[in-house]
């Protein structure tokens, strides 16, 4: 997910032309468990780099989930692979729970595109960032003979996430 926060961050400040402040950490963990990434918009001046009460939490992970849910708004939205038991604490979040990975492996066959896959559901439903800006973020980071693939995946999320939307409305 650390990949997918810097294109989001590239989205809106080159793309979007809005302010974008993204920070990451992670150690030995930041493939599979709990590394984090950050990406804060504003049409405002960011006075401070660090989200303190985040409105999107994007999971792959139970252990993340865990480690960072205590941060998400009370009205914010989760988004999570389905492998992630969600324990709603709040009625007023809205919970997505996606078979990220699955997709990934199914519709593209490349697992490891996972979290392109949940940028385009995010693209779809977050309403800060345009959906053209976060494909070209992605188009501008990738391999050059990789763009089929990715934007597949990217497109999956985005189907997959006006699915939802429809059923949920």
């Amino acid at each position: 997910m650390i990949q997918a926060a810097r294109m989001l961050a590239e989205a809106a400040a080159i793309y979007d032309n809005k302010n974008a402040a993204e920070s990451c950490s992670y150690g030995p963990e930041a493939r599979g468990n709990a590394s984090r990434a950050e990406v804060i918009v504003s049409d405002e001046a960011i006075d401070y780099p660090k989200a303190e009460s985040i409105d999107f939490l994007i999971t792959m992970t139970q252990e993340a989930y865990n480690k960072y849910i205590s941060d998400l708004k009370p009205t914010g939205i989760v988004v999570a692979d389905s492998c992630v038991e969600i324990c709603n604490e709040s009625k007023d979040n809205k919970i997505f729970s996606i078979p990220f990975f699955d997709i990934a492996k199914k519709e593209c066959g490349k697992p490891s595109i996972t979290n392109i896959v949940a940028l385009g559901f995010f693209a779809e439903i977050n309403g800060v960032i345009s959906k053209k800006s976060i494909r070209q973020a992605i188009l501008a980071r990738i391999p050059k003979k990789s763009e089929d693939i990715y934007i597949k995946a990217y497109e999956a999320g985005l189907r997959i996430a006006a699915q939802q939307i429809d059923k949920t409305g």
